[in-house]
């Protein structure tokens, strides 16, 4: 039992020297950087060797040491010398270093034994032979090379434990029978030389092998993260890719989807001047069907705008009082329809912010509060009210007089399609998309849009504004110019229209305003020259989108004020977003492309026929209709 313990035990502190708790792990990969890595300092250990071996030859050489001795030795030193560096050369040019790792193990450590013989032999045979400084000369080479070497040695600790032993203890021993050091004395000194040299290797074989895994570690994170960087990457293309194709197709679907719905507004409009007592009420119902579809198709466009981020904003700085003075205006004659009245209470603050997608909000918002307010009610009023909050921030509310929201609906009310019980309970009440797009239109502004109600009395939504110190509005009281619903058009009006039917539609109704309309689907030169030609002409309406490789509108407007020598009134009645068309124009005018002087006024499709003649009454100069 006692002998199976001191194995045991021997066995545990070999192995403490000769593996650490990295190497129980290590893997033929590792242990092939292992090598690679030592063998960068091979050169400075065979340089040591060459260079010990040479002081050495030249200390001796006409010495009482036999000549012969000290070639054979010269020259299986550099016999060792050149197969290391064959083995370093060999090692590299493997390309499957991992796979015969264990040969090239089996080769290190021979090499090891190899320079340990040649040292270990040299040693002891030099120094024996002579006395005095040439001595000291053979201790210091010898030890000087056994710790050059050492580094090298410690990626493979039994080759360092051979190269060693075999180097340093004949020396040792030698000096010992030749002082008469005691044998006991000589093997301590011989251990704990070695235990001080293992320990240093080990410690170094340990940073090594540490250094290698933490390398490996690291490449093994950097390839992952090279992998997950290249499917976001990927990931991201592709959505951009089909964010691209969606916008392209919602793009095409916003021109087609409007285009029937602006001729068939205009055929409405026509078929509503020639009504009779009978077919008035199918007429006017259609109307009704026809601006609800319109309505509906807007809504479903604009949520998918703000949903792609298609939307481009504009800030500007606006008066609070102003603009709700304006909506209230708007929307005036649509509430007392329905038996209510509108109030503003407002306060002369001014905003930095999009004042289009405010009002689209904001009107929203209006609407919203005029399909649910009660015109029974005690006071029936719809109330646009704006006030300070703090020192810095200003808040507009919509106030209502309906029944009021329950505290279950409000964070609903604002998804796309929800309408809520009072919704499905009010046909006509719309179709769940204006609070939706409230909400993405605060969402592209950054400001904070909330809901306040108390059942029974009614609701208020408000919108969260900073308010822009710096520039406090004037207060401003004109008001816009009311204008018939239709104004008769005396001269020509030029019309460019890829549509046949919308452009046939478009042309019926100009003519019935009294103007002579020249029309074209492209503004190709034939177009261009009869409009030169005629004396007349008073504005030009066109869509923006004219069909593949040809001008845009804004383009075909360019070149013909550029024909006529002046500028032209247009209106650009169009599928496409005002903004969109806005920043067009803007890019153009800095690139110097050929665009009209003016930004035109613009419509949406479908457009009725009052909004579209109010629109070209307001782009043609004053005096001239």
């Amino acid at each position: 039992m006692k002998i199976l313990l001191i194995k045991e035990q021997t066995r545990r502190f070999l192995r403490t020297f000769f593996f650490t708790t990295a190497t129980h792990h290590i893997t033929a990969r590792t242990l092939s950087k292992l090598i690679l890595s030592s063998i960068k300092l091979y050169p400075v250990a065979l340089a040591a060797q060459l260079v010990g071996m040479i002081a050495l030859v030249a200390t001796f050489w006409s010495s009482e040491v036999n000549e012969y001795f000290i070639s054979f030795w010269f020259v299986c030193g550099l016999i060792s010398i050149w197969y290391s560096l064959r083995f370093v050369r060999r090692f590299w040019r493997d390309q499957d270093k991992v796979a015969h790792i264990r040969l090239w193990i089996r080769r290190w450590t021979t090499l090891a034994v190899a320079a340990g013989i040649v040292w270990g032999v040299g040693g002891p045979a030099f120094f024996v032979s002579l006395s005095g400084i040439s001595q000291v000369v053979t201790v210091a080479v010898v030890v000087a090379v056994t710790f050059a070497s050492w580094p090298v040695y410690s990626c493979w600790l039994p080759s360092l434990f051979t190269f060693t032993v075999l180097s340093v203890t004949p020396l040792s021993i030698a000096v010992a029978a030749q002082y008469g050091v005691s044998q006991g004395l000589i093997a301590i000194v011989i251990f704990l030389s070695l235990i001080f040299i293992l320990y240093s290797g080990k410690k170094l074989n340990d940073l090594i092998v540490s250094a290698i895994l933490t390398d490996s570690q690291n490449q093994r994170l950097v390839e992952r993260l090279r992998v997950e960087i290249s499917r976001a990457e990927n990931a991201r293309r592709k959505m951009q890719t089909e964010s691209e194709h969606r916008a392209k197709f919602f793009a095409a679907a916003n021109h087609d989807i409007r285009q029937p719905l602006q001729a068939m507004g205009i055929y409405l409009d026509i078929l509503k001047r020639r009504s009779s007592p009978q077919t008035a009420p199918v007429i006017e119902q259609l109307s009704v069907t026809s601006a609800a579809i319109s309505t509906l198709v807007e809504q479903v466009l604009t949520v998918t705008r703000m949903e792609f981020g298609q939307m481009d904003l504009h800030p500007e700085y606006v008066n609070v009082r102003e603009l709700l003075n304006d909506l209230g205006d708007e929307c005036r004659a649509i509430a007392e329809e329905k038996g209510l009245s509108i109030r503003v209470h407002s306060v002369n603050e001014t905003i930095l912010t999009d004042v289009t997608m405010v009002k689209r909000a904001l009107k929203n918002l209006i609407s919203n509060a005029i399909a649910y307010s009660d015109p029974t009610a005690p006071k029936p009023e719809i109330v646009l009210g704006a006030r300070r909050v703090g020192k810095n921030r200003l808040s507009i509310g919509i106030y209502d007089c309906g029944h009021g929201i329950p505290k279950a609906e409000r964070d609903r009310v604002f998804s796309t399609f929800y309408r809520g019980d009072a919704g499905r309970e009010k046909p006509g009440s719309g179709y769940g998309l204006g609070l939706s797009i409230v909400r993405g239109i605060a969402r592209q502004l950054g400001i904070e849009v909330t809901v306040g109600s108390i059942p029974g009395r009614g609701s208020v939504f408000r919108l969260l504004f900073n308010i822009a110190e710096v520039e406090q509005a004037e207060k401003l009281e004109t008001k816009k110019e009311a204008l018939p619903d239709i104004v008769p058009i005396n001269g020509t009006i030029a019309l460019l229209e890829d549509n046949r039917f919308v452009r046939e539609a478009i042309e019926n109704m100009l003519t019935s305003w009294g103007a002579k309309v020249i029309s074209s689907g492209e503004p190709d030169d034939n177009f261009m020259q009869r409009v030169a030609e005629a004396d007349d002409v008073k504005a030009l309406v066109s869509d923006y989108n004219l069909g593949e490789e040809l001008p845009t509108g804004l383009e075909a407007a360019g070149i013909l004020e550029e024909k006529l020598g002046h500028r032209l009134p247009m209106v650009l009645l169009t599928a496409v977003a005002a903004d969109l068309i806005e920043s067009d124009f803007r890019r153009g005018k800095l690139s110097g492309k050929t665009l009209p002087e003016a930004m035109p006024r613009i419509l949406q499709k479908p457009a009725d026929a009052a909004t579209l003649n109010e629109a070209i009454w307001r782009a043609l100069p004053a005096g001239e209709n």
